[in-house]
């Protein structure tokens, strides 16, 4: 984390449950308006079941995200995430230089839009969606002390895999989820177990750990640990998806999408882009509506439903300018007979003066009446290339003005779209940053 700067704080606008706020290093505080998703992945030592069909998922925030808790199979609210930090991406974008994607897709800049071409024009979206993410192996959070059969404290993994690292095998063993790492684990111990079982060997069995830190593929060997319950445990807290509530910025005739103004963080203290394997948008249900005030950013809530029938599109790519994909012919054809298409505009032709916001945070796309009040084309932070202030009194009514779920909120001025909302201040829910429409495409 770095330190603290100047007297405001901004929140990213996007919707997952873990918001991990990284401070601005400019002269205000701001948050992205996405939480990130919650972090019930963190549940238990690998154990936790997986995602129900319905969940209950607040904000993103542009650089963490975890999964929610699960809301059953009614959709019934589950536990809120926590917010925590100092700045948090409306859609999940994350501060820092590194880009993760998946090994297995080699995914380029280009696949933002087509193949690099220039895009004259965009359909302006606003919707709310849901957001959906598997990693790439079982990402590593943090490690802990855990308490053997013999009532012994030891952290088997101490020194050996860190916050950030995505183990991707066991003894040779790949493994993809939780629940195929803590059987991984199991499997090997208890049959060392069985083929020692007549001796009397104080020698302890250790498993090869194969995981990736920072794109570099690295292994450690961990003994395990029998617990009381008669399983072993490495004292890993994982997670290997995340979930959340996020805005769709854009999208091109051929269904292109682009969302958030930010990344999707890992989650954790790391600061990293999530390295994920798949990803998926869903349809949600708007629930809440959290009103924003100077100190404590606001935020949308609702359940969103994960199934075939909900489905709205394709992600295959995480960057710090926003997530990537291909929306769902049926989705396609339904939005562009609703949607404005806008001009794109280019960094040059945006004004300070007044805009406006598209956004379905009432329930409906409305456009909500901004003020751009500054401008900086060369700003070193691409997801705050604009400031902006509210202007709207229904808006303001609504929520207090920005908050966190609404990152990606498309921007249009003089009848062009000129970007997104990424950010809010903390101290003043009306002001916050936005991207620039160039700089997603």
């Amino acid at each position: 984390m770095r330190k603290f700067f100047g007297k405001f704080v901004s929140v990213t606008l996007a919707a997952v449950v873990i918001a991990m706020f990284a401070l601005s290093s400019d002269d205000k505080w701001c948050s992205r308006v996405d939480k990130a998703f919650d972090e019930s992945a963190l549940g238990s030592f690998l154990n936790e079941s997986k995602a129900g069909y319905g969940r209950y998922a607040t904000g993103l925030p542009g650089q963490a995200a975890s999964v929610l808790a699960d809301s059953g199979e009614n959709g019934e609210n589950g536990e809120n995430g926590g917010n925590g930090g100092t700045e948090q991406d409306i859609g999940q974008t994350a501060d820092t230089a590194s880009t993760h994607r998946a090994t297995d897709r080699d995914y380029e800049e280009t696949d933002k839009i087509s193949d690099g071409i220039s895009v004259k024009g965009v359909y302006a979206c606003g919707r709310l969606t849901g957001i959906y993410e598997q990693t790439e192996g079982v990402l590593v959070v943090n490690t802990t002390e855990v308490t053997d059969e013999d009532g012994k404290k030891v952290n088997p993994a101490d020194k050996k895999v860190q916050c950030g690292d995505y183990i991707l095998s066991v003894n040779g063993r790949t493994v993809a989820d939780k629940e195929e790492l803590s059987e991984a684990v199991n499997d090997i111990m208890k049959e060392y177990d069985e083929r020692h079982e007549d001796e009397s060997n104080e020698d302890k069995c250790t498993v090869n750990i194969k995981f990736l830190r920072g794109g570099e593929k690295m292994s450690a060997d961990i003994t395990p640990v029998r617990m009381d319950d008669g399983r072993y445990y490495m004292g890993i807290w994982v997670k290997d998806d995340l979930a959340g509530i996020g805005t769709i910025t854009y999208y091109t005739k051929d269904g292109r999408f682009g969302a958030l103004g930010h990344g999707i963080g890992d989650g954790t203290q790391s600061g990293n882009l999530l390295y994920a394997n798949s990803g998926d948008l869903y349809s949600m249900k708007l629930t809440k509506i959290k009103k924003g005030k100077s100190g404590a950013p606001g935020e949308i809530g609702g359940v969103v439903y994960f199934g075939k029938k909900s489905h709205i599109g394709t992600l295959d790519c995480n960057s710090n300018l926003g997530i990537y994909g291909q929306l769902d012919s049926d989705e396609l054809s339904e939005y562009a007979a609703e949607d404005t298409y806008y001009p794109v505009a280019g960094k040059d032709e945006i004004h300070t003066g007044r805009a406006q916001m598209i956004s379905e945070i009432s329930g409906k796309l409305e456009k909500y009446n901004l003020e751009i009040t500054n401008i900086d084309k060369k700003a070193t932070d691409t997801n705050k290339g604009m400031e902006l202030k509210v202007t709207d009194d229904r808006l303001i009514e609504l929520s207090g003005g920005i908050v966190q779920g609404t990152s990606g909120s498309p921007i249009i001025q003089d009848g062009k779209i000129i970007g997104a909302v990424t950010h809010v201040f903390v101290d003043d829910p009306t002001g916050g940053y936005g991207i620039c429409i160039d700089e997603m495409l």
